[in-house]
């Protein structure tokens, strides 16, 4: 990641948790579902933030690694999660795991920071096991905003804080192939009652069925 975001994700950290934050709680349950971590998994949750995913894989059972490129963040997911491993580590580079060492791989909201995306998502197949699978989610690349506006004004606004790479769903899509994966699955998340508290009730209405997440998954060999 760029120090710019890094410095934007360590300010933000303190907060991250308690601020309005629609786009992850408009996915989370679905990112969850596809995942389905188990007992016999080892999962990678890559850019974990302040751990929540970490922490709901050990809640079924699963061994998880938590890394992500924000020290401010994996702070507060050793405070959610005490007894998970985490660990800094900066997606632009090689991931510090030898190959096939994962079943899964969780992503959430985090390629649009990466600027080699290409190169990140080969990383995450080397180090998947055989059979393994890699499912991670973004903004939906033709999301609209001209009509989304939050009933308050959150504390940090993330387009202003950090440097954001615009990919198209061709980018996705061509990263997945380039690194061997195979397409499995493509979870669009509309707009919904998910979000009703988040938006004015004007904004609502215009944007509801909107679709302003995709979750993609794909599976090694």
């Amino acid at each position: 990641m760029t120090r710019r975001t890094t410095d934007a994700y360590n300010r933000w950290s303190e907060d991250y948790d308690s601020d309005p934050n629609p786009q992850t709680v408009l996915e989370r349950s679905d990112v969850l579902k596809m995942v389905a971590a188990n007992r016999r998994d080892c999962v990678l949750d890559a850019g974990c933030g302040t751990g929540f995913y970490t922490a709901e894989f050990f809640k079924k059972g699963a061994s998880a690694i938590g890394i992500d490129f924000s020290e401010g963040m994996l702070k507060q997911a050793r405070r959610r999660c005490p007894t998970g491993v985490f660990k800094k580590v900066n997606l632009n580079r090689n991931l510090p795991f030898p190959n096939s060492s994962f079943t899964k791989i969780n992503c959430a909201q985090v390629l649009k920071h990466v600027k080699n995306l290409a190169g990140a998502v080969r990383e995450f197949a080397r180090v998947l096991k055989p059979k393994g699978i890699l499912t991670f989610s973004v903004t939906h690349p033709e999301m609209k905003w001209d009509d989304y506006k939050m009933k308050s004004t959150p504390t940090f606004i993330l387009s202003q804080e950090s440097d954001i790479f615009h990919y198209r769903f061709a980018d996705y899509i061509d990263a997945i192939n380039l690194a061997g994966l195979k397409l499995s699955a493509i979870r669009q998340v509309p707009i919904g009652l998910r979000l009703m508290p988040y938006l004015t009730a004007a904004s609502y209405k215009k944007v509801k069925g909107q679709f302003q997440v995709v979750i993609f998954q794909a599976r090694k060999g």
